[in-house]
């Protein structure tokens, strides 16, 4: 199940970025920052269903609560 999930976010997230860059169009950046969040997020669940007890998890749950920010303050401004 969230294999499937990773995989659709992980084409949503190419899929606005290949339109970002073809269409010069830097508004749909914190879009895709929050697909980038999205797909950190699955991937720290996979590594803590794995129960691996690795640093791994934390680092994917850091740097998707960074992506979120960065993707709230590109919608602000």
């Amino acid at each position: 199940m969230l294999k499937k999930v990773r995989i659709t976010s992980a084409g949503m997230v190419l899929a606005l970025s290949l339109y970002g860059l073809i269409s010069n169009n830097n508004g749909i950046l914190p879009f895709t920052m929050a697909g980038l969040a999205i797909m950190m997020v699955v991937m720290g669940a996979e590594e803590r269903q794995k129960n691996r007890k690795s640093y791994r998890s934390y680092l994917f749950f850091a740097v998707s609560l960074l992506l979120i920010l960065v993707s709230i303050e590109g919608l602000i401004y």
